[in-house]
C-alpha cells in the first residue's frame, strides 16, 4: 500500500534524517523518498534481493532475519521506530538478510545515490549512522556469543529482556509491547518452539512472568536478570 507522510509532519523524532541532516537535505530526501505500509508478516525486503537503498522505520516493529540450513530462520535483531534496516547490504549487490514486519509498519526507503550524496553533505548524518551500525554489530556479536554459551533457560530469559529493551512495556498491563508467537521467540532465542513453551510455563510457575491472552507479562524483571547474571 502506498503511503506518504512528509518529514515535516512526521511524528517520529528519532529518525536519523530529521535529527542529523541539514534542513535543505531533509526537504530533498522528503521529496525523493518512497514510503510504504507493510502488514504483519509481510517482507520489507528478502534475503538475496538486489540492494537499491536502505529503509528507515517510521512506525512499527520489524524482525531482521537470516536463513540457515534447511531454511531455518534465525532472528538477527529486532527493530522499531527510528531504526534503520537494510544498511548491512549497503555497498553490496544483494541483501545478506531479510526484514519482516512484526506488526503493521510504515517504512521510508531512500535509494543509494541519494544516500551517498547525503553522506557527503551531512557529516552528522554519516557519523550517526556509522555509530548505529557499530553498536548494532556489537549487540549482534554479544547475542551470538550468548547463543553459544547459554543454557535454554538463560537463552529464553535473555530473549524476554531483549524484546523488552527494544519494544518496551505496556505500562497499563506490564506486558511486552509486542505479541510474538512461540516460534518467533524461539527464532530469537536460537531454540525450538517446544522448548520456549516449556520454559515459559516454568517461568510462570516461578512467578517471573504471567500470560495475559497472547501477551507476556513480566512480573519479576530482577528475577529474569538474575538468571543471566553470569553472562552480563
Amino acid at each position: 500500500m502506498n503511503y506518504k507522510i512528509s518529514c515535516q509532519d512526521c511524528a517520529n523524532k528519532q529518525c536519523f534524517v530529521q535529527q542529523y541532516c541539514f534542513a535543505d537535505w531533509i526537504n530533498r530526501i522528503d521529496q525523493s523518498k518512497n514510503q510504504a505500509w507493510y502488514k504483519r508478516g509481510q517482507y520489507i525486503f528478502r534475503e538475496g534481493d538486489r540492494v537499491f537503498g536502505i529503509y528507515f522505520i517510521q512506525q512499527g516493529k520489524v524482525k531482521v532475519v537470516s536463513t540457515g540450513l534447511n531454511n531455518k530462520e534465525q532472528v538477527v535483531r529486532l527493530a522499531t521506530d527510528g531504526h534503520v534496516v537494510g544498511h548491512r547490504g549497503y555497498g553490496a549487490e544483494t541483501y545478506p538478510i531479510g526484514a519482516i514486519a512484526l506488526e503493521d509498519t510504515i517504512a521510508c526507503f531512500v535509494e543509494n545515490k541519494l544516500l551517498y550524496d547525503a553522506f557527503m553533505a551531512n557529516p552528522k548524518f554519516t557519523y550517526s549512522l556509522m555509530m548505529f551500525y557499530s553498536i548494532e554489530l556489537r549487540k549482534t556479536e554479544i547475542r551470538l556469543r550468548h547463543l553459544a554459551q547459554m543454557s535454554i533457560r538463560e537463552k529464553i530469559a535473555n530473549t524476554l529482556l531483549y524484546i523488552k529493551d527494544i519494544y518496551g512495556i505496556n505500562e497499563k498491563e506490564n506486558c511486552l509491547n509486542v505479541i510474538l508467537n512461540r516460534q518467533e521467540i524461539a527464532d530469537i532465542a536460537g531454540t525450538t518452539a517446544e522448548q520456549v513453551t516449556r520454559q515459559l510455563t516454568d517461568f510462570e510457575k516461578e512467578k517471573l512472568i504471567a500470560k495475559l491472552g497472547k501477551k507476556i507479562v513480566l512480573d519479576d524483571l530482577e528475577g529474569l536478570k538474575k538468571i543471566i547474571a553470569a553472562h552480563s
